[in-house]
């Protein structure tokens, strides 16, 4: 079975200590949920046991604020979680130790914002699309129900992915040397894109590397006495920076039956099953490890 070899090698070379806090930081479409049915049924026994245990799970996506926490209401998650490509981290107040760390308090979260705001971001957008004649089409020139037919979503599911704060999905329909100019474009202003599943995504100068290292800190600060160990899963490009974060980076099989080519990491665990199957295989793969104390 792969990964079962890797998973192995890595907990018998692993310094055995008595206790360690372990954190889960996840995508969502296509890993904790299914990509075309959104769903996470097959996943369910897997995040009850985490919330039994109270190990967080950290939803790091590129979805909105909006969208993200229907989910974590859906799934019963109480922890932190960032949105679009580790734009903001959302922390709920009283909830961890924010130790020398430049926040905001919006109702019941204190945020720290890693990303350019959305209409800054839009009129760059506006702008360069229009300076290069380009073939592009964001969220904000479409309308909910173009956004729920391209993504499969419910009109209302459609209408919280178009509330962005700080990132524009778009679809390209020109040549890739019409792409590498655009990019070239956005980053001379300071701006940058990213692949996602469905759709290319234009962000400022955040990811979700720099949103996951943030989070180990405070996390750290807030249980000096603890190790903290992060595990990472992911199944698209987006999420290479999160995984280049963690102790354990793992990609899950897509339902193509590939997995994201991941270069310039090290020891990489593959799920044999895909989306949330296969995270529910790997999570039970980590949390019976005999040789660690979870918590």
């Amino acid at each position: 079975m792969i990964g079962c070899t890797l998973f192995m090698y890595i907990f018998e070379r692993a310094e055995v200590i008595q206790m360690r806090k372990l954190l889960v930081f996840t995508d969502l479409d296509g890993t904790l949920i299914d990509r075309d049915t959104y769903e996470f049924k097959d996943a369910s026994s897997a995040l009850s046991t985490l919330r039994q245990r109270k190990i967080p799970v950290i939803i790091c996506s590129s979805k909105t604020r909006a969208e993200v926490e229907m989910y974590r209401r859906r799934m019963n998650l109480p922890w932190p979680f960032v949105v679009e490509n580790g734009a903001a981290i959302f922390i709920p107040q009283n909830f961890l130790r924010l130790k020398g760390l430049t926040f905001a308090s919006k109702g019941e979260y204190r945020v720290i914002e890693l990303g350019t705001p959305y209409v800054e971001l839009c009129a760059i957008w506006k702008k360069t699309k229009k300076e290069g004649n380009f073939r592009v089409k964001g969220f904000s020139e479409m309308s909910t129900a173009e956004i729920a037919a391209l993504t499969g979503l419910t009109t209302q599911e459609a209408s919280l992915a178009a509330r962005r704060e700080y990132s524009e999905p778009f679809l390209f329909f020109d040549t890739q040397d019409r792409f590498r100019h655009l990019q070239d474009l956005f980053q001379q202003k300071g701006l940058y894109i990213t692949r996602g599943d469905r759709f290319y995504h234009l962000t400022g100068k955040n990811d979700k590397g720099k949103a996951v290292q943030i989070l180990k800190k405070i996390y750290a600060d807030t249980y000096p006495d603890t190790e903290i160990w992060a595990v990472g899963l992911g199944d698209g490009s987006n999420d290479v920076p999160m995984l280049g974060c963690v102790d354990m980076p793992i990609v899950i099989r897509k339902k193509t039956g590939q997995w994201e080519r991941i270069p310039g990491l090290g020891r990489i665990v593959y799920s044999d099953k895909p989306g949330p199957r296969g995270w529910a295989e790997e999570i039970y793969r980590i949390l019976g490890n005999q040789d660690h104390v979870w918590s």
